[in-house]
């Protein structure tokens, strides 16, 4: 009978220490960045469906503009 132990391959507990660490990391950061991004999806149709409803209101027309200020001008000048 022979009290030898049987060889451990090296490196077997750090490598279990590297899955333990960077796997909930690597979890983590997938997790958050999925977030992030329907975050800015979220954000970006809000913004789009509020621009179509104010568009109708604002319609900038540059002859309308310079017809208003030449108006103003004609009222100033005849006070």
């Amino acid at each position: 009978m022979s009290n030898a132990t049987a060889p451990t391959a090296p490196g077997t507990a750090g490598d279990l220490l590297v899955c333990y660490v960077l796997g909930p990391f690597l979890l983590v950061t997938l997790l958050g960045a999925a977030l992030a991004m329907m975050m800015y999806i979220q954000k970006k149709r809000r913004f789009d469906r509020l621009r179509h409803r104010l568009l109708p209101m604002y319609s900038y027309d540059p002859a309308e503009e310079l017809q208003e200020s030449e108006q103003e001008l004609l009222v100033d000048m005849d006070a």
